[in-house]
C-alpha cells in the first residue's frame, strides 16, 4: 500500500493546512503544515488518510487516522481485530514510520484537537475526490511521473508529500 499527497492528484482543489502552534504542552511552537496523502492503490478502499507533518519545512511527525466504524475495519482486514489493531484502523495514531521528531503523544493530542466534524468530513471527501481521480488517466500519469517512472521516489523529484523540496531534503532526510 502506498500513499501520495493529495495535491499530486487534485492539485490546488488540496491547500496544504498550516496551523501556528504556541504554548501547546510539549510541542515546539513554530508553524505546522499538515499535508493529506491518500493510498493510491486501486484494489484499496482502506478508507484512511496519511498526514505528514512538517514544522517549519521539515517532517516531523506523521499520523494515520481512519474514520469508518469497527465494523468495516474488520470487514476490510478480512478477520476479527484485537484493541491494539483497531486502535490503528480507526481514528487518529502515529504511523510505525513516522520520523517522530516531536513527542508522539503530544502530536497525537493536539491533532485529536482538531478532529472534529467538519475536518472529519473534509477528510472523507478529499479521499472519494482523490479516489475518482485517481482512475482518470492524466492522475496515473501524474503519479508514475512522481514516483519516478514507476518506481521509488527519487532524491531529487519533487516530495510526494506536497511540500515543493526535493525529496532527499525533505520525506527522504527520515530514511
Amino acid at each position: 500500500m502506498s500513499f501520495n499527497s493529495a495535491g499530486e492528484i487534485l492539485g490546488t482543489m488540496t491547500p496544504v493546512r498550516t496551523l501556528t502552534i504556541a504554548n501547546f504542552p510539549e510541542l515546539p511552537d513554530g508553524d505546522y503544515a499538515m499535508v493529506e496523502a491518500y493510498c493510491t492503490d486501486p484494489g484499496c478502499d482502506c478508507r484512511k488518510t496519511m498526514i505528514f507533518v512538517h514544522l517549519d519545512r521539515r517532517h516531523v511527525s506523521t499520523i494515520n487516522f481512519g474514520w469508518e466504524s469497527p465494523k468495516f475495519c474488520a470487514r476490510w482486514y478480512g478477520a476479527p481485530l484485537d484493541a491494539r489493531t483497531l486502535a490503528e484502523m480507526k481514528g487518529p495514531c502515529i504511523d510505525l514510520n513516522s520520523p517522530n521528531l516531536v513527542s508522539p503523544g503530544a502530536m497525537l493530542a493536539f491533532f485529536s484537537k482538531l478532529l472534529d466534524t467538519h475536518y472529519i468530513e473534509h477528510l472523507r471527501l478529499q479521499y472519494t475526490r482523490f479516489r475518482a481521480a485517481l482512475a482518470k488517466p492524466a492522475a496515473a500519469k501524474r503519479l508514475a511521473q512522481s514516483l519516478g517512472g514507476g518506481g521509488d521516489t527519487q532524491r531529487n523529484s519533487p516530495c510526494p508529500c506536497g511540500s515543493g523540496r526535493k525529496f532527499k531534503v525533505c520525506c527522504g532526510r527520515s530514511r
